[in-house]
């Protein structure tokens, strides 16, 4: 989006064909630009319908967040998917690992932590 300097979910093509080689048994993406923060645009998804729904997605296993400078604009673009993936034979260790990542955690959204 920020290359293109464009705000729309399919500048990379469908977003059911973008997330289709992960296997999510579902999967929602927010977007938005102009925000300088992270919390900031949070707080804008949070206060949208349309946006806070996909937050909350019931089931929800993971999250993704990225954002980008517009070279052109100076606009900064975000963009969060949330997934909830199919189940998984847990692995030994990984109680662990989960411990582990949960004391770097970023941003804690319902249960789910962003890194």
């Amino acid at each position: 989006m920020a290359a293109k300097d464009v705000l729309d979910h399919g500048v990379l093509g469908p977003f059911g064909s973008r997330v289709a080689p992960f296997g999510s048994k579902r999967a929602a993406e927010n977007i938005a630009f102009g925000y300088d923060s992270f919390p900031k645009t949070l707080d804008q998804w949070v206060g949208s319908s349309g946006h806070r729904s996909n937050l909350l997605m019931h089931g929800a296993t993971q999250v993704g967040v990225a954002h980008a400078k517009s070279a052109k604009t100076g606009r900064t673009y975000w963009a969060m998917v949330i997934a909830e993936g199919r189940a998984k034979q847990a692995k030994q260790g990984a109680t662990k690992l989960t411990n582990e990542m949960d004391e770097t955690c970023q941003v804690k959204l319902v249960s789910l932590c962003l890194y």
